[in-house]
């Protein structure tokens, strides 16, 4: 998604030794930072959960995700079904059921979806179903008032995509030290080229 984007900022999460508590709670505490520096408490966010299409039938209102929003009703949720979001060279083999609801930050416990997506491909969490309930799940929150997409994709990273570069900028300053290494140059260059300093 952070190549796609015009404005972007992709962030490292990862700290520490690999798989210990301490690594995991830094991933989480660093994406929960940057989720709070991006969504105030009231902001309108959509809540997009995207699902590989395995079975014929659309992502279940009893999911993990769907539990972490304080007082959701099914007739919230928006369901849906796309073919070739990804170009990934399986043709129409590959198709995404979608699950949106539109919601208040404040009513999301994102710190336990932070937690179960840095836990993907560590199995950790025993609470979590048996195939794991980020396998083959994406979540994007998308902040309708400020025009900002916020993805983590796994313990290693996150991306925040904006609209306009105004609203990367509070996050680039404060957060600059976080920048994934292999992206800093491109994106320092760009920040910096519209913001002198």
């Amino acid at each position: 998604m952070f190549s796609a984007g015009r404005h972007g900022l992709r962030f490292d999460l990862q700290h520490g030794v690999t798989g210990t508590e301490m690594y995991f709670k830094e991933v989480v505490d660093r994406a929960t930072q940057l989720f709070e520096a991006t969504f105030m408490r009231d902001d309108k966010t959509l809540f997009y959960l995207i699902d590989y299409k395995f079975k014929k039938r659309k992502i279940r209102f009893s999911n993990y995700c769907f539990k972490r929003i304080d007082g959701l009703l099914k007739e919230h949720v928006s369901y849906s079904m796309i073919k070739g979001l990804y170009n990934d060279g399986h043709g129409g083999l590959d198709i995404r059921n979608i699950a949106q609801v539109e919601v208040t930050r404040d009513r999301i416990n994102y710190r336990n979806i932070f937690t179960a997506i840095a836990d993907k491909d560590f199995s950790r969490l025993p609470s979590l179903d048996q195939y794991g309930f980020l396998s083959s799940k994406e979540v994007f929150l998308i902040n309708l008032d400020r025009k900002i997409i916020f993805h983590m994709y796994d313990d290693r990273g996150l991306d925040i995509i904006a609209a306009d570069i105004d609203s990367l900028r509070p996050v680039y300053t404060k957060y600059s030290h976080w920048i994934l290494e292999c992206n800093k140059k491109d994106i320092d260059a760009k920040l910096t080229s519209t913001y002198p300093k």
